[in-house]
């Protein structure tokens, strides 16, 4: 009986001891299917001291932090290491896989879980010299092995304004962390890709209309906005495997906030057309143009130390830019509504990232989403301003024409004058709603299904698989707008007789051998074999550049129609002496007389399906017609369904 009760009496003091032991360790519930912020009073952090020096020396205490956190606010010095340490209970069973998500942390870091190093960022070093700078975010999983977790993560930084955890990590069951890890990667994605669209799209609208400055500056807003959110939040330039130094990491960042406010201000302006005070416009364009300069050649460790005077002055700028706003909605100017309104929400999201990015305010960065936002309802705004003007072009036509009719018996000399205006105002109409039925059938289907697949990923329906797949799917579309936007570009100032060329003395099998590399991708994606019989000199007399945009039209055509496991054949001959016969012949699936009787016809809009449902606009062959037409060549089409099409095309060997 005695035995027993000295049993009885130990357990109870072992039960005991092992709840003083556990009295201080916070508890976590991670068996909820949600990630968790880990950014509750729970750290310790020890400046000066690594993680091996903490197990040595039991006697250190340290000190209780809350995250983000920034050594400054301890009173440390800005450049050094520390070990920031959590330990917590759990409520999962033995080797259930956690994930943990860690985003950017300056400037390097060791992990460690469970006493073990487990992942690093750069290079963790006590000795400056040996560090290595770098930003990382990402996820690190780990299974679990007993009732109690120990984090550590030791950071050095030497080259950064201040050291620390400027981003709470998060913790959770694996596939619940991961989904909000691609959630936000998807995000960002989608941001960017549409930026750069609108980059894209903006920059070739300001080719065709070179004195419609405003869609200049909004194109280069665009894509200063899209490197932005690329170097931010999840990296994504990490992310893609980009391989980027650090220090150019960085300056990109700081790059892309100066030239955003600077192109920000000037669009703005040019929009408006702004008899803005000069003297303020040039002090802020010289200052900005010199830090954009200075961001990007001085050394990190010097340009951080810049970057919260920088963010007090944008703050100046940003309020400035608030004022001109105020007096365009008091003068009540045409738009004013779209393009006020964004600036403003731009203006408080820009205060709220300033504040967040110095820890003065516990939030999160929402300029990448406000700059997108203020991008989409521009792009609206400017695309109105546009078909404001060239609604004004049509009723000017009409307005034209009824004079005409009137004064025709009056004035030969004027009717006649009047009449050659009216032809090329109808001229400019038909390019106009040829481009606009382009840009409405074509070139939204990119962005449509970019806005689809972040609606399916926003509702949890599409699996990482399917996700992954739609991002390939989206980067096919983002390329085939690439050749639509330049076969766009160039038709057009094709037709308002606007094109440059200089021709010159060009051997066929150098553009063949660039343009083979170019579609190496696409070739292996169908298996399409391509095989070109030039083995000798094959001259043509061109303007380089339409060469290689027409054998890139008639190449991507051949793949677009060849079958899975096709052949691409192209072979070069004398003709007729002065000439150089090129054929480009595909085994797919061919075509009917009454589809080649339209391909080349500028009346009709011919756009068909290949056979992987590859989308065109039908003005890569007639652009072709033109430029061979233009250097005194000919080009004709022989095809037969079901057994492909051969596209032969002659061009000069000298100048005529």
């Amino acid at each position: 009986m005695k035995v027993k009760l000295t049993l009885l009496l130990v357990l109870l003091l072992f039960v005991g001891l092992n709840n003083n032991a556990n009295a201080g360790i916070p508890f976590l519930q991670l068996s909820k299917n949600e990630s968790i912020l880990l950014n509750k009073d729970a750290w310790k952090f020890y400046f000066g001291h690594t993680y091996e020096d903490i197990c040595k020396d039991k006697s250190l205490v340290g000190q209780d932090v809350l995250l983000p956190d920034s050594w400054k606010k301890h009173g440390c010095p800005a450049k050094g290491y520390g070990t920031y340490i959590l330990k917590f209970r759990h409520d999962l069973p033995l080797n259930e896989l956690v994930t943990l998500h860690l985003l950017t942390i300056g400037s390097n870091f060791d992990l460690f879980i469970n006493g073990t190093k487990f992942n690093s960022v750069g290079k963790f070093s006590v000795d400056a010299n040996k560090a290595i700078s770098d930003f990382k975010p990402g996820l690190h999983s780990f299974e679990i092995v007993k009732d109690t977790v120990e984090i550590v993560l030791q950071v050095s930084n030497y080259e950064y304004r201040t050291g620390g955890i400027w981003f709470p990590p998060s913790i959770g069951k694996h596939n619940a962390v991961e989904l909000n890890y691609l959630k936000a990667i998807f995000l960002d994605s989608f941001l960017c890709g549409a930026l750069l669209i609108m980059f894209v799209y903006f920059l070739a609208f300001y080719f065709v209309k070179k004195d419609q400055k405003t869609s200049l500056m909004f194109a280069i807003l665009c894509l200063f906005a899209a490197i932005r959110i690329a170097t931010t939040g999840e990296v994504l330039f990490r992310q893609m495997g980009v391989s980027l130094p650090w220090e150019i990491l960085v300056k990109l960042e700081y790059l892309s906030i100066a030239m955003m406010l600077l192109f920000g201000y000037l669009y703005l302006i040019n929009f408006f057309s702004l008899d803005a005070n000069k003297k303020i416009a040039r002090f802020i364009i010289i200052i900005q143009s010199i830090l954009g300069l200075f961001y990007i050649f001085a050394p990190v460790s010097i340009s951080s130390e810049i970057i919260p005077y920088f963010l007090i002055f944008c703050t100046f700028v940003l309020a400035y830019i608030l004022v001109l706003i105020i007096q365009l909605f008091i003068q009540k100017r045409a738009l004013v509504y779209y393009v006020g309104g964004t600036f403003i929400f731009v203006f408080i999201a820009a205060i709220n990232d300033a504040l967040y990015s110095q820890l003065l305010i516990n939030s999160y960065y929402i300029l990448p989403l406000g700059v997108f936002v203020f991008a989409l309802v521009q792009a609206i705004a400017i695309t109105r301003l546009f078909s404001t003007a060239f609604k004004e072009v049509e009723n000017l036509s009409a307005e034209l024409l009824y004079t005409n009719k009137h004064q025709q018996e009056i004035i030969l000399d004027r009717t006649s004058m009047l009449n050659a205006q009216a032809g090329e105002l109808m001229r400019s109409n038909k390019i106009k709603d040829k481009v606009f039925s382009i840009i409405a059938h074509d070139l939204r289907t990119p962005i449509n299904s970019l806005g689809t697949v972040l609606h399916w990923v926003a509702e949890d329906d599409l699996s990482l698989e399917d996700t992954k797949k739609s991002l390939a799917s989206i980067g096919k579309n983002v390329d085939t707008l690439n050749l639509t936007l330049e076969n766009l570009l160039n038709w057009s100032l094709n037709q308002l007789n606007d094109v440059k060329s200089e021709s010159e003395l060009i051997d066929l099998r150098t553009p063949l051998q660039e343009i083979a590399e170019l579609f190496k991708v696409p070739f292996e994606e169908k298996s399409v074999h391509f095989q070109s019989f030039l083995t000798t000199r094959a001259a043509v007399y061109m303007d380089k550049n339409h060469l290689n945009l027409l054998l890139r039209n008639l190449i991507s055509n051949a793949l677009k129609f060849s079958n899975i496991g096709g052949t691409i054949e192209v072979a070069a001959i004398n003709y007729e002496h002065n000439y150089t016969l090129v054929s480009i012949k595909d085994n797919g699936v061919g075509m009917n007389a009454a589809a080649m009787a339209k391909v080349f016809s500028t009346e009709e809009h011919l756009t068909t399906y290949g056979t992987n449902n590859e989308k065109g606009t039908g003005l890569g062959l007639l652009l072709c017609k033109e430029y061979i037409e233009k250097s005194s060549g000919k080009i004709w089409i022989e095809s037969e369904i079901g057994k492909g099409t051969i596209v032969f095309f002659t061009l000069p060997n000298f100048p005529i």
